[in-house]
């Protein structure tokens, strides 16, 4: 059975960091080509036009790759990804808390949550971690955002977390569920139900993703970074071996 494969070929090349065509780069004509099992794509698009496509890529593929590779840090102790806690979540909310701080140096950030869904990688060894994993952990352009929230809210959220099996939190907040009865703690101390708390999250969280609807339609505050640059930016920023550890106290809740 014939497939139909769109080949489109431009003289705008678009793929890799907004880069702008060269001066003299070749164009092409879009084209439809019928394909059938045994026909491979070179000589559908003749041989001359996919060289010169692999010429005009090439020095982007090269930038690419320089970018992919760079070593942000060695990894001493493996990070797995796991329910309620782990390592991995905490590093993760962990720098995150860190760049809130920075990027809303006008805000008194509670803590910051990185829904679990959202890393998208069960695990990283121990070794030199390159960006391009980190582009793996965190596929997706989220943006970090922060909410003011009254305790009652931050409460609600925190219990939709814990009623999901948990979700990574930074080292600031304590949370724990014994016998149904949920303490939810920041910085040593009980939530109050009507404090304001400012708390640091991807905004498909703070739109009412991962079924957070007690967030959906509040007042979102936007940092203009996305999750993942940020988190590359500061595990670039860490010194010596990392090695980072989970007591299980972030999340202890009952099953």
């Amino acid at each position: 059975m014939n497939r139909t494969l769109s080949l489109l070929f431009s003289g705008s090349l678009l793929f890799l960091l907004g880069c702008n065509t060269p001066k003299g780069a070749p164009t092409f004509q879009a084209q439809l080509y019928p394909i059938d099992q045994d026909t491979r794509v070179a000589a559908a698009v003749g041989r001359e036009e996919a060289r010169a496509a692999a010429d005009l890529i090439a020095p982007y593929k090269d930038q690419l790759d320089a970018k992919m590779n760079r070593v942000l840090v060695e990894v001493s102790t493996p990070m797995v990804k796991d329910r309620p806690e782990s390592n991995l979540g905490n590093w993760v909310a962990d720098l995150l808390e860190s760049a809130a701080q920075d990027v809303f140096p006008d805000h008194d950030i509670a803590f910051a949550v990185q829904n679990h869904g959202g890393i998208r990688i069960q695990g990283i060894n121990t070794g030199p971690l390159r960006v391009s994993k980190l582009y793996e952990l965190m596929p997706f352009d989220n943006e970090l955002v922060a909410m003011e929230l009254s305790g009652k809210v931050v409460k609600e959220f925190v219990n939709h977390i814990v009623n999901d099996g948990g979700w990574p939190v930074s080292q600031s907040l304590r949370v724990s569920r014994q016998d149904g009865r949920l303490s939810v703690k920041v910085n040593g101390e009980e939530i109050q139900p009507d404090r304001q708390y400012v708390i640091a999250l991807p905004d498909y969280v703070a739109s009412g993703g991962g079924d957070s609807e007690m967030l959906r339609g509040k007042p979102q505050i936007k940092s203009g970074r996305l999750v993942r640059d940020l988190l590359i930016e500061y595990a670039g920023k860490i010194t010596g071996p990392l090695s980072v550890t989970s007591a299980g106290d972030r999340m202890a809740i009952d099953r």
